[in-house]
């Protein structure tokens, strides 16, 4: 192999590794969020909203779990004020092979609205304790539900994984 070639096929390598460091770098925040996640879409558009959070020092932190419940028209277009719905959390630490349940919530009921930013309807904030069941990785599992036509249409929605040291 040539010694340009060798040299050019180290600064491609070299710069491969940095844009794959930059691109999968831990974000600098202390809280993990998915927002909007649809969970029913039929005659009603269920969505809900997962958190998890945990105290970091110097930024602003809390171990905090969040869950929110909300309706939408069909095909999840504009935000629907008056449904009766209800959401309750799951914070799970990973086990290695797992997610473990730590803590949870009673279910918390409350009607749907929208304000200026958007839907609304019942949500939970819960102080789970930080490693409460350990250092590790742990997420919550918001329940996010709606009564429509006399059943519960909704689901889950996962917060994704932060590590709480």
């Amino acid at each position: 192999m040539s010694k340009l070639r060798r040299a050019a096929t180290l600064a491609l390598c070299g710069l491969v590794s940095v844009l794959f460091t930059v691109w999968t770098a831990s974000p600098a925040q202390a809280w993990t969020w998915n927002r909007g996640v649809t969970v029913h879409n039929g005659a009603i558009c269920v969505q809900g909203d997962a958190g998890i959070d945990h105290v970091t020092p110097g930024v602003f932190s809390a171990n905090l779990a969040y869950a929110n419940t909300y309706a939408r028209s069909a095909g999840c277009g504009a935000a629907v004020s008056g449904l009766w719905a209800a959401v309750r959390l799951d914070v799970y630490r990973w086990n290695g092979s797992a997610g473990v349940l730590c803590r949870n919530t009673d279910w918390t009921y409350g009607y749907t609205g929208a304000d200026q930013w958007g839907p609304t309807g019942p949500g939970q904030v819960f102080d789970y304790g930080g490693a409460w069941c350990g250092s590790g990785w742990y997420q919550t599992v918001a329940s996010s539900y709606v009564a429509y036509g006399g059943v519960w249409l909704g689901g889950g929605v996962q917060s994704g994984w932060e590590f709480v040291p």
